[in-house]
């Protein structure tokens, strides 16, 4: 019996997929949702099997069918959600998420609120039951959130907006978590045998549990996702190993946020996929970043046929369908819960319009009609059919009521998404970005023009019809386009900026290009791909580029942690690092430029706007190439080893590219070839794991021979060099001001600097010094104000000493004061401090 009821089932999905991949092959002409037609399905297929019309023939899968539709409820929550929300949330844009992310919780949270609320007074006025208040409320969450597995699958087929699609699919996977808290708040109300919290103070405990729920669920799905990236960047190049943890990962960090916390699974799960496509993006093989992608879209696509034909199975064979009363429930409850929608967004929609990404009138419009209901709020209303501790005729009314809603929307509201798009504009593209889909169209129809006389004087062609070969090469080019709403093209602002965010989308792409290519680091790739994503919000930018330029600074907690006598050195290595990081964003900051340059002419709208951006990324260029040859004069150590690094990775990915076009030949086996290739992909991980070693010279060594230490005693040079602390400065940093009277003495060790005198309106820079300059000799020796601003030119590390130390060894010994006193009154070039 076991055996006949595992093969019963393993049928049923065996069926689904079949009966799912023709009914797509079908749909591939018809703009008709995939997902829709497969509810359709369901429902036919469980109404012939309630009505006993299945021919015998399929007896054997009929057998099945009664079997699915009793379905755990909670097994379609655990077995479906995580891949259907972490394969939503892993696609977004991390970026466009991060900017409606205000809109979004207003949506999902406020929103879904108000939705409940208004849902419950429904309930509880209009229907025909008396339900209590609890029992209004608990219906209400259920009903209110729209379901992520509808609304996303929707719009994947017809959203031409990722903007509006990133709010819509946002909010439908965080309103589906506040909804599933809320519904198991209320639940456990209903259940709940024993006195019980009523009135007011109900509010308050809601208002906690929820707070709970959702930050608990967040710190799961931070959780688990941090321990995956850890896990996968301990493995490379292993398909197999790192999609098996990203899966792994997405399910423990749901059933560990219900089952074992109790808390949202929705908001771990989407927690878990932010944060892995986020920081976790670059700790997965370059080469297999891809096959992730696609590897999770074909788990939605299996996700999405078996849910939406088992939703149509269930509905059809468990629902009731011989209430009067209900039907014409059902009827008020759809046209209520369509008004409930609507107040819930427009009363919030000047909030909405002002913040994030904005919000459109017909935006607006495709919110209220995209609240489509689904999965989950059907699989909550089976576990309250299933509870005995519900009463049978309460679960029947729910659950006829939410299945109705389900079909409903998704065969109204669904199948109507594309007349709605239609009707407001939103079904085709913009006229700026259409104008550029244009002019790669005629790039297109140009490039294969140019191959054609070489293919006429191919032997194998000379037969060929070459009129309906043009023909073809013609179809699609574009003619001069309007906006067929406005009556009006694209201005001429509209065209510079798609212009500039073509250009900017091809810069991001560029430095993951880079990236997989092993000569960009995980760390700078992250620095440069926020840098392009700030670029792109509101107005693109090309130039100037200011978050970039920050890693040429400084930071003040590094300052900070010089003064502390156990991390100095710790922070000396940070800053360092910092500016080994800032010399690998500026190699492939110019690199992208100057993939940029060559696109200019094929993008540009015209003459005047290709000058100006040319003239932008020239600008970038300039002021990166000059922060990188002041690197590499204060500190060529750095530049050595990042070049000897990029370099290495740089033959490695020849040697790879050589071997699989051997491979491509037949000139080697794929066996053979396998040895070779791993040895390589041994290689790749070592450079990708060991830190970079940059051998920096040693200032106590360069100390030791400065002319100002000539026959000091030896035990207070040792003194001397304990009170010595390295300092790294940046370009424009001070080093010391006008009016310091510390004591403290500044030796300049690498870089140089701008003396600066105050003038009548503004510094005037005296004199430029390079490496052995001495600073503050006059105000120490003389206990004076110094009359000097010193100003970094570029990167400066300088070595200082303490003043108090310095004023007692010169006390001490004479010989250092009579040195320093030389040093001053020899008026070398290098020495600043005369009066």
């Amino acid at each position: 019996m076991d055996q006949q009821t595992g093969i019963s089932i393993l049928l049923f999905v065996i069926f689904s997929l079949f009966a799912g991949a023709l009914l797509r092959h079908l749909l591939r002409n018809v703009s008709f949702p995939y997902t829709i037609a497969l509810l359709l399905l369901g429902l036919a297929v469980g109404m012939l099997q309630r009505g006993g019309a299945l021919p015998d023939s399929l007896d054997f899968y009929g057998q099945s069918l009664p079997m699915v539709a009793e379905i755990d409820p909670h097994l379609i929550m655990f077995l479906f959600l995580p891949t259907l929300i972490f394969e939503s949330a892993f696609a977004m844009e991390v970026h466009l998420f991060r900017r409606a992310f205000l809109q979004i919780v207003i949506l999902a949270v406020p929103g879904l609120l108000v939705s409940t609320v208004l849902t419950a007074l429904i309930a509880k006025t209009l229907f025909p039951w008396d339900w209590s208040w609890p029992t209004a409320f608990l219906f209400g969450s259920l009903i209110s959130a729209t379901d992520p597995v509808a609304v996303v699958a929707l719009l994947k087929e017809l959203s031409s907006r990722k903007r509006l699609e990133t709010l819509l699919e946002g909010e439908s996977l965080l309103n589906d978590g506040t909804a599933i808290i809320l519904f198991a708040l209320f639940y456990q109300l209903i259940v709940t045998e024993g006195p019980q919290v009523t009135g007011w103070p109900l509010f308050p405990l809601i208002a906690w549990q929820f707070t709970w729920g959702v930050c608990l669920g967040l710190l799961v799905g931070i959780t688990f996702a941090l321990l995956t990236i850890f896990l996968i960047g301990k493995v490379f190049k292993d398909a197999m190993v790192e999609i098996t943890l990203s899966v792994a990962g997405a399910y423990f960090a749901f059933i560990a946020a219900e089952a074992l916390f109790h808390v949202s699974g929705v908001v771990a799960v989407v927690a878990y996929a932010l944060l892995l496509t986020g920081i976790g993006r670059t700790k997965i093989s370059p080469e297999i970043s891809e096959f992730l992608h696609h590897f999770w879209e074909m788990m939605a696509y299996i996700a999405n046929t078996l849910i939406f034909l088992l939703v149509g199975i269930i509905i059809a064979m468990r629902v009731r369908l011989d209430s009067p009363a209900a039907w014409q429930t059902l009827l008020l409850l759809f046209g209520a819960i369509l008004l409930i929608r609507a107040i819930s967004i427009c009363l919030f929609l000047p909030l909405l319009q002002r913040i994030g990404l904005g919000l459109t009138k017909e935006k607006t419009a495709v919110l209220i009609w995209g609240g489509l209901r689904g999965a989950v709020a059907l699989a909550m209303a089976l576990t309250l059919a299933q509870d005995k501790r519900i009463p049978a005729e309460l679960g029947d009314q729910i659950l006829f009521l939410t299945a109705g809603i389900v079909v409903l929307t998704l065969l109204i509201n669904g199948t109507t998404m594309p007349m709605v798009l239609r009707m407001l504009g939103l079904n085709k593209l913009p006229p700026a970005k259409q104008a550029t889909v244009d002019r790669a169209t005629v790039l297109i129809r140009n490039e294969l023009l140019a191959l054609l006389p070489k293919l006429r004087k191919n032997a194998f062609f000379q037969d060929a019809d070459w009129l309906t070969i043009h023909t073809m090469i013609d179809q699609g080019v574009p003619e001069t386009r309007t906006d067929k709403k406005s009556g009006q093209a694209a201005t001429e602002r509209e065209l510079e900026w798609e212009f500039k965010r073509r250009l900017l989308e091809a810069e991001r792409k560029s430095y993951w290009t880079q990236f997989h290519q092993g000569l960009l680091g995980g760390t700078a790739t992250h620095f440069l791909i926020d840098a392009v994503e700030k670029a792109l919000d509101e107005i693109p930018t090309i130039a100037p580029r200011p978050l970039l330029f920050t890693l040429w600074e400084i930071p003040p907690l590094i300052r900070y942690l010089e003064k502390i006598p156990f991390i100095r050195k710790m922070a000396v290595k940070g800053s360092f690092d910092r500016l080994a990081l800032g010399y690998d964003v500026a190699r492939g900051f110019i690199h992208a430029q100057d993939t940029n340059l060559g696109l200019i002419e094929q993008l540009a709208p015209s003459a005047m706007a290709a000058a100006a951006v040319r003239k932008e990324i020239l600008i970038n260029k300039k002021d990166t190439y000059d922060r990188i040859e002041q690197l590499r004069r204060s500190f060529p150590e750095v530049i050595t080893a990042l070049q000897t690094l990029a370099a290495s990775q740089s033959l490695l990915n020849r040697r790879r590219r050589v071997i699989e076009k051997l491979i491509e030949t037949g000139l080697l086996d794929t066996a053979e070839a396998g040895t070779m290739l791993k040895s390589m992909d041994e290689y790749q991980k070592t450079l990708r794991n060991v830190p970079i070693r940059i051998e920096i010279p040693e200032p106590r060594d360069f100390i030791k021979l400065v002319v100002w230490l000539d026959n000091v005693a030896p035990a207070v040079c040792e003194r001397l060099l304990s009170a010595m602390d390295i300092r790294l400065y940046s370009g424009g940093e001070m080093l010391r001001h006008r009016g310091d009277s510390d004591g403290s003495l500044t030796v300049i060790f690498r870089g140089s600097v701008e003396i600066r005198r105050h003038g009548q309106n503004e510094d005037v820079v005296e004199d430029v010094l390079g490496p052995g300059t001495v600073l503050g000799i006059h105000a120490l020796l003389d206990d004076c104000k110094e009359e000097y601003s010193v100003q970094a030119r570029g990167f400066v590390e300088a070595l200082r000493f303490n003043g108090t130390t310095m004023r007692q060894l010169i006390k001490e010994d004479h010989a250092l004061a009579g040195n320093l006193r030389n040093v001053l009154l020899e008026r070398m070039p290098k020495q600043i401090d005369v009066p």
